[in-house]
C-alpha cells in the first residue's frame, strides 16, 4: 500500500506513525501553484498553514479494504495482488493564512469591493452603496489546494478564476448607521473657548461621521481632525491675538521692542474633545483649550535682521500751519516702524491704503492732470519725497516710482516721488541682506524720514542732465553707490520729468 508515495503495506502501527510522521514534516516546505488567467500564484505549505492530518490519514489507511461486504473486501484484496493499492491523505489549511496570502498575491489584478457607508448630503446623512470587487475567492482557492493535496503529490498544484468578490455589508447596515448619525446630531453642540461661545451645528457634525467596516460589523467612525479644523473655524479669531517684537528708536539709539505671546484656537485635542462629546453629549458646553501663539518676529528674529544704525535720511521743509501738514504727520504716524525684510519691498500704497477723512486725512493740494487741485490726502507727496530721497542716500532700489509732473521748488530738483491712490507709486525695494527700519519724524514745517540698517552701500548724486521731451523737460539724475564691503562703485539713474506750467500737455 503506498501513501504519499511511500510504502506502508505490512508496517505495524509504529512502524505506520513513523512513516506518517515523515510525510507530515514535507508540507510546511511543500511548493504550492495556483494557475489563473492572470499567471500563477506561488506559496509554501507553511505560508499558507498547510498542514497533514496524521489521525485522520492513520485511519484512512487502515480502512483500505475494509470497507464494504464480504465480496467487495475479498475483491479489493484480490486486485492488490495484481495492482499497487493508495489511500489519500488528509490536509488542513489554514484560512486566515490562505486569505493573507491570496490578498497580497493574487495575479488577476483584483479589485476590492467597496462597503457600504454613509455621508452627509444636503444638510442630512445619506447611505452610500457599496460596490463588488473581483479576485480569487480565498476560500475555493483553499478548497481546491486541499484537494489537490490530498493525493500525496509535491508539489501541490491546482486552478481558480476569480469571481465577483461582494462587500461584506449590505445598505441595511449603513442604514442603521445613518439612523444613529441623526440621532446624535439632532442637536447643535455648545462649545466654550475662553470668554467666547458658539454652537456646532448638527449639519457640521454630521461631516465628522463616516462608516468603517470592523470584524463584528459596519462601524460609526469620527473624524477629529475635521471636526479641529470646523471648531477653529467657527471660533474664529478668538483669544488674544501675539505682538510681534518692533523697533524704536532713542535719542538715535535704535532698541528692539520685545514681542508678546498671545492665544489662539485650538490647543490639540479640541477635536478628540468634540467628538467626544458629540458621542456622549455632557450637560454644558465643551471648554475648548487655547494654545499659546508665539509671534511671527520674536526678539531673536528681531536682532538678527541687523538694524542698528542710520543708513540714510533726508528731510524736506513745508509752511507750517498748512492743512497739508496734517497728512504729512498722519502717513509719517502710519508707517513709523515699517521694516523691509531682507529681499522685500515697501509699497506705501499698499500698507496706507486710500487715504479717507476715516482713515485720518484731510484735504490738501494736489496736483491732477498737470492742474492744481484739492483732495483727501493732499500734501503727502511730501512725504514720499523724503522717503525717496532717504532710500536714494542709503543705497537702496525702487521698484515704482514718479516725479510731480510740475516742479514744485520745495523738493529736490529731479529728484523726488508724488502719491495718489492706486497709482502712481512709491516701491523701496531692499536688496540687502539686513533688514531696513523706516523711521519718520516731524516737526510743524519739516519732515525727516531716517532709514536704519547695518550699512551696505552709501548713495550720492554724481551727475544731472536735461532734455526736452516735446514741451516738457526730462531730468536725469545719476546716483554713484559705493559699498561698504570693498569699497566697488555701481551707477545708476532717477528720471523726472516736468511740464513748464499748468495745463502744458507733452
Amino acid at each position: 500500500m503506498e501513501v504519499a508515495g511511500r510504502q506502508v503495506g505490512g508496517l505495524d502501527r509504529a512502524e505506520l506513525d513513523s512513516s506518517l510522521a515523515e510525510i507530515a514534516e514535507t508540507y510546511p516546505t511543500a511548493p504550492v501553484t495556483v494557475s489563473t488567467p492572470g499567471g500563477e500564484l506561488r506559496a509554501t505549505g507553511e505560508e499558507l498553514g498547510l498542514a497533514l492530518d496524521v489521525e485522520t490519514t492513520r485511519r484512512q489507511v487502515l480502512a483500505v479494504g475494509r470497507r464494504g461486504s464480504a465480496v467487495s473486501r475479498f475483491t479489493s484484496w484480490a486486485r492488490s495482488l495484481l495492482d499497487e493499492r493508495h489511500a489519500d491523505v488528509t490536509v488542513t489549511l489554514d484560512p486566515t493564512s490562505t486569505e493573507s496570502v491570496v490578498a497580497d498575491r493574487d495575479p488577476t489584478s483584483p479589485v476590492a469591493p467597496v462597503e457600504p457607508g454613509i455621508e452627509a448630503r444636503d444638510g442630512d446623512l445619506a447611505v452610500v452603496p457599496g460596490v463588488p470587487g473581483s479576485g480569487l475567492d480565498p476560500e475555493l482557492v483553499g478548497r481546491g489546494i486541499v484537494a489537490a493535496a490530498s493525493s500525496g503529490d509535491i508539489p501541490i498544484s491546482t486552478r481558480s478564476s476569480p469571481r465577483p468578490v461582494p462587500p461584506r455589508f449590505d445598505e441595511a447596515d449603513a442604514a442603521a448607521l445613518v439612523e444613529q448619525g441623526r440621532r446624535l446630531t439632532v442637536e447643535p453642540l455648545a462649545l466654550q473657548a475662553g470668554d467666547t461661545g458658539t454652537q456646532v451645528p448638527g449639519t457640521t457634525m454630521q461631516t465628522w461621521l463616516s462608516a468603517v467596516p470592523a470584524p463584528d460589523g459596519l462601524q460609526l467612525r469620527t473624524d477629529p481632525v475635521r471636526a479641529a479644523a470646523d471648531i477653529e473655524a467657527l471660533l474664529g479669531d478668538v483669544g488674544a491675538p501675539p505682538t510681534d517684537a518692533s523697533f524704536t528708536v532713542e535719542e538715535g539709539r535704535v532698541v528692539i521692542v520685545p514681542g508678546v505671546n498671545g492665544t489662539r484656537c485650538c490647543a490639540p485635542g479640541a477635536g478628540d474633545l468634540a467628538v467626544a462629546a458629540l458621542l456622549e453629549r455632557p450637560a454644558g458646553p465643551v471648554a475648548v483649550p487655547l494654545v499659546e501663539a508665539e509671534p511671527d518676529r520674536t526678539e531673536a528674529d528681531a536682532a538678527a535682521l541687523g538694524i542698528r544704525e542710520a543708513v540714510g535720511t533726508f528731510t524736506t521743509s513745508f509752511p507750517a500751519g498748512q492743512s497739508r501738514v496734517l497728512n504729512i504727520h498722519r502717513i509719517a504716524d502710519l508707517t513709523r516702524g515699517v521694516v523691509i525684510e531682507p529681499g522685500g519691498s515697501f509699497s506705501v500704497n499698499d500698507f496706507v491704503g486710500r487715504r479717507t477723512e476715516a482713515n485720518g486725512f484731510t484735504t490738501g493740494g494736489v496736483i491732477q492732470n498737470g492742474v492744481f487741485e484739492e483732495s483727501v490726502g493732499g500734501g503727502i507727496s511730501q512725504y514720499a519725497t523724503t522717503l525717496f530721497n532717504a532710500a536714494f542716500f542709503g543705497g537702496l532700489e525702487y521698484g515704482t516710482y514718479q516725479s510731480h509732473s510740475i516742479y514744485i521748488s520745495r523738493y529736490p530738483y529731479g529728484r523726488e516721488a508724488t502719491l495718489s491712490f492706486p497709482e502712481p507709486d512709491l516701491v523701496i525695494e531692499n536688496a540687502t541682506p539686513h533688514g531696513v527700519l523706516i523711521w519718520p519724524t516731524y516737526t510743524p514745517s519739516s519732515i525727516t524720514v531716517t532709514l536704519y540698517s547695518t550699512p551696505w552701500a552709501r548713495g550720492e548724486q554724481t551727475a544731472q542732465s536735461e532734455a526736452p521731451v516735446g514741451a516738457c523737460t526730462r531730468v536725469t539724475t545719476t546716483r554713484t553707490r559705493t559699498f561698504v564691503a570693498d569699497g566697488r562703485t555701481e551707477q545708476d539713474e532717477v528720471y523726472a520729468t516736468y511740464r513748464p506750467e499748468e495745463g502744458v500737455d507733452c
